[in-house]
């Protein structure tokens, strides 16, 4: 009788530790994703961040600005990827820049000259 007993504590702790095991995998897994995912969108935040710094420097040398293939060009050299629309406006006193970044961001800047 003790051994049946021992024998079904043992099964009991293997079938709460095996649940306890899978559910900590899971969630780790979930932990891993939700991460990675926000790391991304961290990254697509800089990225905009620098070039709206970017555009502010050199806000009188808009002329170089090409926008094709979903990428922005600044003399000819990459300056953002993953662009889904932008749109330049400038009048004689201020400079209206909407970008639609990779889905994600979507701004609009408005910068004086």
């Amino acid at each position: 009788m003790k051994n049946s007993f021992s024998l079904l504590e043992i099964i009991l702790t293997l079938i709460l530790s095996t649940i306890v095991i899978i559910y900590s995998t899971l969630f780790t897994k979930e932990l891993f994703f939700v991460n990675k995912n926000n790391q991304n969108i961290e990254i697509a935040k800089i990225n905009i961040q620098s070039t709206k710094i970017f555009f502010e420097k050199h806000k009188n040398e808009l002329e170089f600005m090409k926008y094709e293939n979903e990428n922005l060009y600044f003399k000819d050299s990459l300056l953002l990827e993953n662009v889904k629309s932008f749109t330049l406006n400038k009048n004689s006193e201020d400079i209206k820049i909407t970008i639609n970044f990779d889905d994600k961001i979507k701004q609009t800047w408005e910068f004086k000259l």
